[in-house]
């Protein structure tokens, strides 16, 4: 967790500032259920399913959820490791679902099945307080439905969870060095914060002083996590935890406004609401998304954009999550109940494309995405970031890149490693200092990345990569980052620029000024394509029946290179078909060149 600087302090007050209502009425609180559901909720989402082959989709995969949930025991308290976080998510899931299936059928058998499953979770000793997302996500699910079942549960019940909530969900945020997320900027905060308001709105009546001191701290602390979406919407710890950071912000807004008829003023924070496009343009033709820092390549249907197209009435914002459902791709998605309360306030009749091929966002972790179009798999994609190691989540990757064209992804990320894998070996991994092990994890160095390397060293982790050029035209896509910060001590000057033009064909060029020393300089890719060297500036990439080739132009000296298969440590996730290609050039002190990488179909 960082260190919060004056001006990070300032900026995060005229954040706050610009929140427009933080002041609750608590007299006009909604009675139950309060939580997420507005008045005609209910019958539009039965309509809904009803006229959208999607929505059908969506509604018959959390009913044949519930089928199963019918036949299984309630969750265990079982820790792995440090975490509990697997049974809370999964008990959130089960209990949303559940309260969803009763509220549409009207049937027994589901709230039955609810109570059950909260009540079991009521007996647990604690619900594992020292990784406090576990609290969260456990007093969410039980927020939810105590509130969507509140007429349905005995009095015995409801005694049980409210106190469970009160005692085991919102009293351990009493403990500052557990619940260390109200200083948080990251995604720990959207989700606590979330889940505290959550609980505190259910046992309002209850506990009306606690419970609104409670909000009203959590609403103070929301705004510093925003920060993070300045200028442009990016969300530096990329798809997937934008999916659950962010997911858990719309919970929390969507609930203030069904209980209070406020979003509190964090709707009116453009960047945080310019992130749902941001998200629109990480989804790639192939229906993988650009997958940087600790996220997995597979693009799903996420429930929370709904909530900004909705917001924002823009349609177009989930034009690819609506793509990927039509193709049977419902998402395993504990939240995925809000697809239907959100998407059914949506008309689809019309709905239109995204006007834009190109989408650029600055901030801690600048970003160019481009797209070529939105109705074939065989459209371009290109996508590189700046930025600098020590962001949260973050890997060794400025200057990294993925690349798509005709169908291919050429040039891959591979993304995230299991977490409890890592940990269990003595991996040091939340710690993002220069000599930290968590560098010396093969998917998380810069080894595994499209990056360039001096001697094989490290990236300079507080070295920050900047955007300092992009433009779009139809015949040339450029954008151009400042990465000399990351090689500090290794090299003068390092910019690396991308250029595609009319048929996006891909241009890598890198204008490096050497350090003080004789080095020697790998440019490299993570590809799938098998690779073959054709000459010592020429290597051929096939794959799926198609070929590419890379050629290296503008220096005399250097060698194509196939790398042979990574030392990895005994525990690390082995990547099937991996191979990493490029070139290596030895580099004489202060030496000046300029390597230009094309990708071209034909040599």
């Amino acid at each position: 967790m960082k260190k919060l600087s004056l001006t990070l302090i300032l900026m995060l007050l005229c954040t706050v500032m610009s929140f427009g209502e933080t002041t609750l009425n608590y007299d006009k609180l909604a009675p139950h259920p309060r939580l997420l559901l507005q008045n005609g909720d209910i019958v539009a989402m039965k309509e809904f399913y009803k006229k959208s082959g999607n929505a059908k989709l969506v509604h018959d995969k959390i009913l044949s959820e519930c089928a199963v949930f019918l036949s299984k025991e309630p969750v265990e308290r079982v820790v792995t490791g440090r975490r509990l976080l697997s049974v809370s998510r999964e008990a959130l899931k089960r209990i949303f679902y559940l309260s969803y299936a009763h509220l549409m059928t009207q049937d027994m058998k589901y709230a039955a099945r609810a109570e059950k499953e909260m009540m079991a979770i009521c007996e647990f000793q604690d619900w594992n307080p020292s990784h406090f997302l576990d609290v969260a996500e456990m007093t969410m699910g039980l927020a939810i439905g105590y509130d969507w079942l509140y007429p349905h549960l005995s009095e015995k019940s409801r005694d049980a969870i409210s106190t469970a909530i009160y005692e085991k969900g919102l009293r351990p945020s009493e403990n500052t060095k557990q619940a260390w997320f109200f200083t948080a900027t990251n995604n720990w905060n959207q989700v606590c914060n979330a889940s505290m308001i959550y609980g505190a709105l259910v046992i309002m009546e209850r506990y009306p002083e606690y419970c609104k001191s409670l909000i009203d701290k959590c609403l103070k602390s929301n705004p510093i996590s925003q920060q993070c979406y300045e200028p442009d919407g990016v969300y530096p710890e990329g798809y997937g935890y934008w999916d659950y950071g962010t997911g858990f912000e719309v919970m929390l807004i969507a609930a203030l406004q069904s209980a209070f008829g406020t979003d509190a003023g964090i709707a009116s924070q453009k960047s945080f609401m310019d992130s749902a496009e941001f998200m629109t343009y990480m989804v790639a033709p192939s229906g993988k998304c650009y997958n940087f820092a600790d996220s997995g390549s597979g693009a799903n249907c996420i429930p929370s954009k709904y909530w900004f197209a909705r917001q924002l009435n823009n349609a177009s914002l989930v034009v690819t999550d609506e793509m990927l459902l039509a193709k049977g791709n419902v998402p395993n998605d504990r939240l995925l109940p809000i697809y239907m309360i959100f998407g059914s306030a949506l008309n689809f009749t019309n709905q239109s494309l995204p006007e834009k091929k190109v989408w650029v966002g600055q901030g801690e972790v600048p970003i160019y995405l481009y797209r070529s179009g939105w109705t074939n798999p065989e459209d371009t994609y290109f996508a590189m970031k700046g930025g600098h190691a020590s962001t949260n989540h973050a890997h060794m990757d400025a200057g990294s890149f993925v690349y798509e064209w005709k169908g291919v992804r050429w040039s891959v990320d591979l993304g995230m490693h299991n977490y409890h894998t890592l940990e269990k070996a003595g991996v040091d991994l939340w710690n993002r200092n220069q000599k930290s092990g968590r560098w010396e994890v093969f998917r998380i160095s810069p080894h595994a990345h499209g990056v360039l390397t001096f001697d094989g060293k490290d990236h300079q982790v507080n070295g920050i990569a900047t955007m300092t050029k992009s433009s779009y035209s139809p015949k040339r896509k450029e954008v151009e980052f400042d990465l000399s910060p990351t090689f500090q001590g290794q090299a003068r000057e390092v910019k690396r620029k991308a250029v595609l033009d009319a048929n996006d064909l891909l241009t890598i060029t890198d204008f490096i000024v050497a350090g003080d020393e004789a080095s020697q300089l790998e440019w490299k890719i993570s590809t799938l394509a098998e690779a073959k060297i054709i000459a010592s500036n020429v290597i051929m990439l096939t794959q799926d029946g198609k070929t590419m080739y890379l050629k290296l132009k503008g220096v005399k000296g250097a060698e194509a290179k196939v790398w042979p298969d990574h030392d990895y440590m005994d525990f690390e996730l082995r990547d099937k078909g991996l191979c990493r290609v490029g070139f290596v050039l030895p580099l004489k002190a202060n030496q000046k060149v300029e390597l230009e990488v094309a990708f071209q179909p034909t040599r």
